[in-house]
């Protein structure tokens, strides 16, 4: 679904698998594709794109916003057609460790290539895109979020949610990282709230509104 001229939307809507939502960032020829979801999905979703007017192979960027195979897995797609993937840092060293538990615990292998780009806190620019990343732990050590203060778009990932957080009782999780991150997130300017599942929140007031019943509602249990 196109948002507008620069953000593509593709809502994971069924209740019955687990998937993650994806999104498309473009200005020109620039195409940055947001945590691909589960390998087997990466077909239909690309359809998606192209009915859009994207083609397939215009992908110059994967960024993963984390390492959870629900977001992850679909890189060894791009992999094996030479898309280069990014990663946060300390995302890449967690999944050399504790992070190869969560494949196995979901019948599944770690897509083999090694990340191309290892994300850092601050800009990052990929030709006409400019973002800032955001390291934000609580859902997984090294999970970011992206901004591109161009749209005041954020892409949350697993940290928020409409009227919703990610959880914190996975392995490398915390409960008072989470609450840091979020607080952070909250301070931004943003008008289109895009998280890795459920709903997209749009609108400034609307975008406010949702931090502060997440922090009524979840920080106590945190």
């Amino acid at each position: 679904m196109k948002l507008n001229d620069g953000i593509y939307c593709y809502q994971w809507t069924n209740m019955f698998e687990n998937n993650c939502n994806s999104y498309i960032l473009k200005k020109n020829e620039t195409v940055i594709l947001i945590d691909p979801g589960l390998k087997r999905y990466v077909p239909a979703l690309l359809i998606s794109v192209e009915q859009d007017g994207i083609k397939q192979d215009a992908v110059s960027l994967v960024i993963n916003t984390h390492g959870h195979p629900d977001h992850l897995d679909g890189n060894a797609y791009f992999l094996e057609r030479n898309v280069k993937v990014a990663l946060s840092e300390e995302e890449g060293k967690f999944l050399q460790t504790t992070g190869k538990d969560f494949f196995r615990m979901f019948g599944l292998e770690q897509p083999s290539g090694q990340t191309d780009i290892s994300l850092t806190e601050g800009p990052f620019k990929l030709n006409d895109i400019e973002l800032e990343v955001l390291l934000t732990p609580g859902h997984s050590p090294g999970s970011i979020c992206l901004y591109w203060p161009e749209q005041k778009a954020l892409v949350s990932g697993d940290v928020v949610f409409s009227q919703s957080i990610g959880r914190t009782d996975f392995p490398g999780c915390s409960g008072e990282a989470m609450k840091q991150s979020i607080e952070r997130l909250s301070a931004l300017d943003v008008e289109y709230l895009l998280p890795g599942h459920n709903e997209i929140v749009q609108g400034k007031q609307e975008v406010k509104r949702n931090f502060e019943f997440i922090k009524r509602a979840f920080f106590s249990h945190l």
